[in-house]
Parts: C-alpha cells; structure tokens; sequence
C-alpha cells in the first residue's frame, strides 16, 4: 500500500473522540500538577508536604492503573471512561475549598485513581482504533494529545499561579469532565473494535500470563524507565540547576515542545521504517544530551545555549522513544495482550520520572547536579549499546506466532531489525 493510500489515522473511527478526551483529562491534569503542592504550600505546608501531594497522585495513579482491566470487565468500556473522567476533574472542585494538607491530599488521591484510569484505556484505545497498518501514527497522535497540554500549562503555572487566585486555577481543574459527550462514542468505538477479530487472525485468542508479557517487552520497558527518568529529573529540577527562572522556563519549554513534535513524528515514522536505528539514534541522542546539560550546569562559563542545546537532544529522545517503545510494546506482547502491556508501560513510564527525579537529587545533595547528569548520560550510553546489539527474542509461545498471518509477521519483523 502506497503512501497516498494508506488510511487517514485521524479520520478513523472513535480517533477524533480519543483525541478530545485525551486533551480535555490531561489538560487538568497538567493544570494542577504543579499547582496542588503551591497550594498546599499556602495553607502551611512544608517542601515534605507539597512533595507528598505528588508522590500520593502518583502512588494513586499506578494502584488504579493495576485495577484498569476488572474496572473494564465490570463496567464496560464507556462507564470506565466515564469514570475516569469524573475522578481526575470533579475532585478539584472539592479541592479548591480548603488549602489544607489532608483534604488537598484525598483530592489528589481520587484524582491520581481518575488518571490512572484515562492513561491505561487511552493507550489501549490507540492501539485498538488505529487503521490496518497505522499503530505507529495512531499512537503518534496519541501522544502528541498527551503533550501539548504540557508543551501549553505546565509552563505557565508560574505566571498563572501569580496572576490568579489559587482557589480558581485549582477549579479550573475540572476541565476533564468536559470530555464527557465523547466518551460514549469512544467507548462504543474501542469495544467495536475488540469485539472484532483482526483479518489476519481470524480469532480471538486469549490473554498469556503478565509474567509471560512482562518477558517479552523487558528491552522497551527498560528504555523507557532511562529515558523518562531522564526526562522527570529535568522536569523536576530545572529551576534550581538553572541561573535564572528566565532560563529555567526556556528549558522546560525546549525539552516539552520538542518531545511533543518528536512523539508524533516518531510514531508515525515507527509505520514506515525499521525501529532499531531510531531507537539507537534516540538513545545516543538522549546521552548527548545529558553529557551536554552536566557540562553546561557544571562551568559557569559555558553559555545558555548549550544547555538548551542538550535539552533539546534529549526532549527528542524523551517524546519520540515514548512513541517507539510502545509500538514496540504492543508488538512484542501481541493485540491479546493489550491491557497487560498499557498497564506496564504506563506504570513504567510513571515509575521512571519518580526514579529519575529521586536520583538526581540524591546525587546533587551527593555532589552536583553535573555529576548525576553525567552519571545518567553513562547509564544511556551503556542502554544504547544494549538496543544496538540486542536482538528481539522469540517469545515462548510459538503457537501464537505461527498463527499470524504472513503479512501480519511482516509487519511485526520491521519493528524488530
């Protein structure tokens, strides 16, 4: 199929509806990310506390994530989003009334279990919506929705934050309960969707053990936790490795502008073009990057540019592997195994900000912020040999593959080279 007659990714059915819902839910979420713990912070909370607001969202997100597949089973895929969307905006409601610790604590509890709810099914969806032949532009646009909500409020919090009072940003957070009118028509979509067995498969087969998936997914997952550790740890820091909250802003925008472009090119590309040499460009990029942003933040006299520099390598490696790590998931594990897959890359991708962010902290009160940045660039650097030489394993269940049809092992050896 040539390229003028591939399907339109974002004409298919139930993509538009995915796309509303993503930018409605993540726009709340972004909007409040950094502005829960400020307002924490106002009602007498100490760093441990503002802190604790996000490692609570966070704790939350993941335990929801690990309920996503029975909450489906129970409910259907329309009630779950439905759910999901509620949990991640109402909340802030509740919130907006009190800037004390406990409250604003149980609000982003339930929010982090909405969050965890949109970020599973919202992967799943891209994955099950996307045209025959189109998953890797289906999921490019998916993370592009998932970005430029963050490319957009997470930089302006601090202007938001001084400009309006608390309590009405905090409401503003319900912006998720707008997605409401689209979910039912996505939720029909993706159930439509699965209900339908591939061409290519002629059945449906059943879900293999999570340890099983888990084995076969190891080197992508793996990619992922470096490079979002790298990226979390950069999010997380940048104010107080930069000279100026001028620079510190023109970082963060550098590193999430460019993910968010990288995140859909790549996804798009990964339809197109053997996965191993952008991966390993990628991950090479992501090391210089780093290598960059320790020389940079460790000499006084090397210029600003240089920074932006690094950072912008590293937004490309940091948005584009997002893209290509769960295509490559999804590959790997096989369509059966689509829950199992979302719910371990997405605790990953969650999992390595918090390390990242853990570690180059440690190492700052250790030592430097250069010395963690470099110590990450050689930790990528060893990664980008292990994607270089590390081939895709047979998974054990040879069955499943000699069912696949021809064109269907096709497909999946090009993400494999």
């Amino acid at each position: 199929m040539s390229e003028s007659e591939q399907p339109s990714v974002i004409r298919a059915p139930g993509i538009p509806h995915l796309l509303t819902v993503v930018l409605c839910c993540f726009s709340g979420f972004a909007l409040l990310l950094p502005v829960s713990p400020a307002w924490a912070v106002n009602g007498g909370a100490d760093e441990f506390g503002a802190g604790l607001v996000t490692a609570v969202l966070m704790a939350a997100t993941v335990g929801a994530q690990l309920c996503v597949k029975r909450t489906l089973r129970a409910l259907g895929w329309t009630r779950t989003l439905v759910l999901g969307a509620l949990l991640l905006g109402l909340p802030a409601l509740l919130q907006a009334l009190s800037d004390q610790l406990l409250p604003i604590l149980l609000t982003t509890a339930l929010r982090g279990a909405g969050f965890g709810i949109i970020t599973v099914c919202g992967s799943i969806a891209a994955a099950a919506l996307a045209p025959r032949g189109r998953q890797g532009a289906a999921i490019g646009l998916y993370g592009l929705a998932v970005a430029i909500p963050q490319v957009i409020l997470t930089p302006a919090a601090p202007w938001l934050v001084g400009t309006f009072a608390l309590p009405a940003i905090i409401a503003c957070g319900i912006l998720p309960v707008l997605a409401l009118p689209w979910t039912r028509p996505l939720g029909r979509a993706v159930e439509a969707r699965i209900a339908s067995p591939a061409p290519q498969d002629g059945h449906a087969r059943r879900s293999d053990p999570a340890a099983t998936v888990l084995r076969r997914i190891l080197l992508p997952l793996t990619v992922l936790l470096l490079v979002t550790a790298a990226g979390g740890a950069v999010l997380t820091f940048a104010p107080q490795f930069t000279a100026t909250p001028t620079v510190a802003a023109a970082g963060l925008l550098t590193l999430t502008a460019t993910a968010a472009v990288a995140r859909w090119g790549c996804g798009a590309l990964a339809d197109r073009i053997a996965l191993r040499p952008i991966r390993v460009t990628l991950v090479s990029a992501a090391c210089a990057g780093l290598a960059l942003s320790a020389v940079a933040v460790g000499s006084r006299g090397v210029p600003v540019l240089v920074l932006l520099a690094g950072l912008l390598l590293l937004g490309a490696a940091y948005g584009g592997l997002q893209s290509l790590t769960l295509v490559q998931a999804f590959n790997f594990a096989g369509a059966e195994n689509r829950h199992t897959t979302s719910v371990a890359w997405n605790i990953g991708y969650d999992a390595g900000t918090g390390i990242g962010s853990l570690m180059l902290g440690l190492a700052a009160q250790a030592a430097t912020f250069s010395a963690g940045f470099t110590t990450m660039s050689v930790v990528m650097a060893a990664a980008a040999l292990t994607v270089l030489f590390a081939g895709h394993r047979p998974t054990p269940d040879s069955s499943a593959n000699s069912r696949q049809s021809p064109q269907s092992k096709k497909r999946r050896s090009l993400t494999d080279r």
